[in-house]
């Protein structure tokens, strides 16, 4: 399976990545909520980092907020000398005058055009008196409409609500819609200047499904006209004495010239008093003078509040942002189906090319990272500079999506070719030398060349494993030796040792070799090893006692640490990783000597050292080896040190001492002291207790120092 992913792993790839770009052309897929408030947010994001930017001096609020039902800060003189503010006490909606004066106010100030953010639907008093006020601006005065969803019993449906007759007294040309159109996300982002009721009714998700197609085939055939036109529009084209020319039935996005606060409003019961209304920001009306003033709505029981790309915005705000871009014919412009459709093909090509042809792993990642980096800079550009709004979440998911599958994929197939190249190469070199290979290629070609560092080396020999040979059944001898094998070889790899070989029924590890934990911790790594073979041999021979065809086996450990070198060695077409050098003799030697005194386990001076906090060691004594200049400290390894010190080491280690210092005598009463606490036959005190009465007899030279000499390797 892993070969036939390995090789058509990059049609797997390239075929997914096409099936992701097409899920993207469904529109199932992109009219999902988290798909558009996807895309919604990087839209915002734009908006964000792109700042804000001045509000617009032709146009100014006008708020009636909770200060002008209450009136707190006016005082009874002020409100008694105006008839419109003693109208604004009454409860909402006001008496229709109150519009009439404020119109009347804002005109005689100079106000080049007035917006009321109102639809002025009920017939109520003082109609008559606002529809003649109307009537005489109404060139440059603009009232409000609203499309309203309608329940109907063949689902929903939408009704036109429009000022009172008695207001408009037909007249529509003082009439513009003053609906926003929020996206799927809740966000206003978009202004449609131009519908129809049937429009609006046929895009509705929920009605009847007959109705919505013939609808839908009416607007697609032009035989529904866009007869309703937004109020921002009817406004600025007042301003502007001409017609102003955005697309038709379309959803524009919303130039915003900032957040909530750009457009400050006046309080309009200040209008009214006076003494305020001559002072500074009125200054006697020129705050109005040949602007757009708008009327609306602020206080918080209207709930006109709608979020916005940069944060909650009222509704008269908003639609002054988009009176400003108006005005300025500031159109931020989305790019075509087919040029959305030419990105994302291009991002999912450039992102297969990255993931399909980059070798290095950290290279493309880099090249990943950086595509996305600079197509998110494209695109503030292209939004900061050129008012132009590319597609941001089709693309980023044509090429996010198929390459992090293509890498999560080649990364998965390198770790299972992985797992098969180490798990053959374990059947033929060590399980750290293979680990070495594969994980870390450049330290491995550099150690195959060959260097000199500090190891700890173990040898295991079994003892009179030659003559088992000659009398024992090769397949029953084969079988007892791989479960040794097996048990040994286990130990080692568990204590992280290098199993560097098999020499015939001889194990040979190393720690330190190809990775290294610590001079220390790579020889107690050893120690620990040797003991735990020599528990595991015990119980080995437990359970090979039951059996006829399998012999009790005795080894012989030797753990030494020293300078070796570490490199690739042999013939050109059969090499191996392996160490060599003094301190693997010595090693050798020391497996070797275990059989001369009488133990398993001998270890080496440097290894002593370095793990004497670790083990309670016995010292057998200085040996002289064949071949060596100085004779080296050798130690039999007691136990770790989780058990207490034997009571006769202390006695046996002050006759090694006594015994060095050429006093014999003593030597021989205190090692014959040692054997009587060990309470047994000990070899090592006998062999001492012989030293001594031969060195009584023929004195040892000046040059004497104690140590043992071996005459064999």
């Amino acid at each position: 399976m892993s070969k036939f992913l390995s090789q058509y792993s990059r049609w797997i790839i390239a075929g997914f990545g096409f099936l992701v770009f097409g899920l993207t052309e469904l529109t199932w897929w992109t009219d999902e909520p988290y798909w558009q408030k996807g895309e919604g947010a990087l839209i915002d994001r734009r908006y964000l980092l792109r700042g804000e930017r001045r509000a617009d001096a032709d146009i100014q609020l006008v708020g009636i907020g909770t200060s002008a039902f209450q009136l707190d800060a006016l005082s009874t003189n002020e409100i008694a000398a105006s008839p419109t503010l003693q109208l604004m006490r009454q409860p909402w909606p006001w008496d229709r005058r109150v519009d009439a004066a404020i119109l009347d106010k804002l005109e005689g100030a100079g106000a080049k055009v007035v917006m009321f953010d109102f639809v002025f639907a009920s017939a109520t008093d003082g109609d008559d008196e606002f529809a003649h006020v109307l009537e005489k601006y109404k060139d440059r005065v603009v009232i409000g409409e609203m499309i309203q969803d309608e329940k109907t019993p063949d689902g929903h449906t939408k009704r036109l609500i429009q000022p009172n007759s008695r207001i408009t007294q037909g007249d529509l040309s003082v009439v513009g819609l003053v609906n926003q159109w929020p996206d799927a996300d809740d966000t206003v982002r978009r202004v449609r200047y131009r519908t129809s009721v049937e429009r609006e009714t046929a895009e509705m998700q929920d009605i009847n499904p007959n109705i919505a197609v013939y609808l839908s085939q009416q607007v697609a055939a032009g035989k529904i006209p866009d007869d309703l036109t937004q109020i921002t529009l009817v406004t600025a084209e007042k301003f502007h004495g001409k017609q102003v020319a955005p697309p038709h039935g379309e959803f524009r996005l919303i130039d915003f010239q900032g957040r909530a606060g750009t457009y400050r409003p006046l309080p309009v019961e200040n209008m009214f008093v006076d003494e305020l209304w001559t002072n500074p920001p009125f200054s006697s009306g020129a705050v109005f003078s040949n602007k757009i003033v708008i009327v609306s709505p602020t206080a918080e029981i209207f709930h006109d509040i709608h979020v916005t790309p940069f944060d909650l915005m009222p509704g008269p705000e908003v639609q002054a942002q988009i009176l400003g871009a108006l005005l300025h014919q500031s159109w931020l412009t989305e790019t075509s189906l087919l040029i959305n459709l030419a990105i994302a093909l291009g991002m999912l090509f450039l992102g297969l090319e990255i993931c399909l042809h980059i070798r290095n792993a950290l290279l493309k990642v880099g090249l990943l990272i950086t595509t996305v980096v600079l197509f998110f800079i494209g695109c503030q550009y292209a939004f900061s500079y050129h008012k132009l709004v590319l597609p941001m979440m089709q693309p980023l998911f044509c090429f996010v999506v198929p390459c992090t599958f293509g890498v999560a994929f080649q990364f998965a197939l390198e770790q299972i070719e992985r797992l098969r190249t180490r798990s053959a190469l374990n059947r033929l070199v060590s399980e750290n030398v293979a680990k070495l290979i594969l994980d870390d290629q450049r330290d491995f070609e550099e150690r195959k060349k060959g260097r000199k560092q500090a190891v700890t080396i173990l040898f295991s020999d079994i003892r009179g494993f030659t003559s088992m040979t000659e009398s024992s059944d090769a397949t029953k001898l084969v079988a007892q030796l791989n479960e040794y094998f097996l048990e040994m070889g286990g130990i080692i790899r568990q204590e992280s040792g290098t199993l560097s070989k098999y020499i015939g029924d001889a194990i040979m590890a190393a720690w330190g070799d190809t990775h290294s934990e610590g001079l220390a911790e790579d020889a107690r790594s050893a120690v620990s090893a040797a003991l735990q073979m020599r528990l595991a041999l015990a119980k080995l021979n437990e359970r090979w006692a039951t059996k006829p065809d399998r012999k009790n086996w005795k080894t012989g450990i030797g753990v030494n640490h020293g300078e070796v070198v570490v490199g690739e060695m042999g013939h050109p077409k059969r090499t191996e990783f392996a160490v060599l050098g003094d301190g693997v003799n010595l090693a050798a030697r020391l497996e070797s000597a275990t059989k001369q005194f009488h133990t398993d386990i001998l270890i080496g001076e440097e290894v002593e050292k370095l793990t004497r906090e670790h083990f309670i060691y016995r010292n057998v004594g200085a040996i002289a080896f064949k071949g060596k200049t100085r004779p080296v400290e050798t130690y039999v390894v007691v136990s770790d040190r989780s058990q207490p010190e034997p009571h006769w080491l202390a006695t046996y280690h002050g006759a090694i001492n006594v015994y060095r210092h050429r006093q014999f005598d003593l030597a021989k009463k205190m090692f014959a002291e040692a054997t009587g606490e060990i309470g047994a036959k000990d070899f090592l005190c006998e062999m001492y207790i012989e030293l001594c009465d031969d060195l009584l007899k023929n004195p040892p030279p000046s040059d004497w120092d104690g140590s043992i000499t071996l005459t064999e390797k």
